[in-house]
């Protein structure tokens, strides 16, 4: 029972035993019997409530996204003859919103079961604590507690969004380099036949057609269009502001998840690196185990780096490919790191920024702000590089979903460097 409650009683107690024995008045001695009385009973019926009773819980979505709904199934099962009329059955966790307990009653023989839920607000892994089941008498005067099933680790996940009309800009080596060049690498993919010219493969030669067409017919490929995806996600603390979950740092993160899963579910290979207070990286996979690593990094990182966008730049160009496309992830306006993407498209790989506008994430609209971040775009454009810009409120859908700003077809592209 609480300590007011304990208080209260000894008090009262007390003063009951003084005044019997000072006056020696029978019905005080009656009431100083009964009260013993029911204190012993009651003690007696809190030591024996928990007798019988088996509870546990189990939670239906233990893996969930941001803004999901989070379910556990508590049940208690009470085996003695007695009914217990009241039941309170709670667990601690280290949620921004915990589940809510409950206090039941439950009959002789029989057994109550119920769902609990709460809105997952924040990313991370939680804890949920093991069920505590406490019951007493029918007074409250005493209680009993007991402790019962093991801790459960809950993952959120960040927010994953559909991108129906996402697409990574080409390579140079998806077919925007000169129609020579993409002859240079055969893939599975035959676009097309042609007839045969000095210097073709014999390997190359499509001998049905050739004896159809009574001269010699070669194939012609196009590069793979399934090229791998490295994703870029900068979590410098200088990159990134606005508070708690509408913070840049959060949209960041859904939209490397989001691009991420979609990626994947083209049946592409995506590999992260991400600069957080130490540089984690996954290779290029594709599949669903390794979405499942992807969202794991991405639940638990936070914007506490203090590498330099540029140097990480550097550092994962030795991982790029041929035929990769990088996309970067950041708030950050330090034009050096555009720079050090000039080199990229001479080797072949592909080049995509998400661009987020911090400012706004902080509330900043003055002259400062929108000079920083037109520097940005401004250096991005003068190396032909296409992004997206993301600001605070913004559908992450609808702006990942349109054209990237900057982005040139494949033949405009050589008509201006011709």
């Amino acid at each position: 029972m609480g300590l007011s409650r304990q208080l209260r009683v000894v008090f009262f107690g007390t003063a009951l035993v003084v005044a019997a024995f000072s006056t020696g008045i029978n019905f005080l001695f009656f009431l100083v019997y009964l009260l013993a009385t029911l204190l012993l009973a009651s003690r007696w019926y809190a030591r024996r409530g928990l007798r019988g009773l088996r509870a546990g819980y189990h939670v239906l979505n233990p893996r969930s996204q941001v803004g999901d709904t989070l379910e556990a199934v508590y049940r208690v099962d009470n085996d003695s003859g007695w009914t217990k009329p009241w039941v309170e059955v709670a667990n601690e966790s280290t949620l921004p919103a915990p589940l809510p307990g409950r206090v039941v009653g439950v009959k002789a023989g029989g057994s109550r079961q119920w769902l609990a839920k709460v809105v997952l607000l924040r990313r991370g892994s939680y804890r949920l604590g093991a069920l505590r089941v406490r019951t007493g008498d029918p007074f409250g005067l005493f209680s009993s507690e007991m402790v019962v099933g093991r801790p459960t680790w809950i993952m959120v996940f960040p927010r994953v969004h559909p991108l129906p009309h996402w697409r990574l800009p080409p390579s140079p080596v998806d077919g925007t380099t000169p129609s020579r060049r993409r002859y240079e690498a055969a893939t599975p993919l035959v676009s097309t036949v042609r007839p045969y010219v000095y210097g073709d493969a014999i390997n190359r030669i499509h001998w049905l057609s050739s004896v159809r067409h009574g001269e010699l017919i070669v194939k012609e490929f196009d590069l793979e269009q399934a090229a791998d995806l490295w994703l870029l996600l900068d979590l410098q603390r200088a990159a990134h502001a606005g508070p708690a979950e509408s913070s840049s740092v959060e949209t960041a993160v859904s939209a490397a998840a989001s691009i991420a899963v979609h990626t994947l579910a083209e049946n592409r290979s995506v590999g992260i690196t991400v600069s957080s207070r130490r540089q984690q990286h996954l290779n290029p996979d594709r599949g669903t185990r390794v979405e499942q690593k992807i969202l794991n990094l991405l639940a638990n990182v936070q914007a506490d780096g203090s590498q330099p966008l540029a140097e990480m730049v550097v550092s994962t160009l030795p991982q790029l490919r041929r035929g990769m496309t990088l996309c970067i992830v950041t708030g950050s306006t330090d034009r050096e790191w555009v720079r050090a993407l000039a080199a990229l498209r001479r080797r072949g790989i592909g080049t995509i920024v998400v661009l987020l506008d911090r400012f706004s994430f902080a509330g900043r609209d003055d002259d400062e702000s929108r000079a920083e971040l037109a520097a940005i775009r401004h250096a991005l454009a003068e190396y032909d590089i296409a992004h997206h810009l993301l600001r605070a409120g913004d559908d992450l859908s609808n702006v990942l979903g349109r054209r990237a700003i900057g982005a040139r077809s494949p033949a405009i592209r050589e008509r201006t460097r011709a």
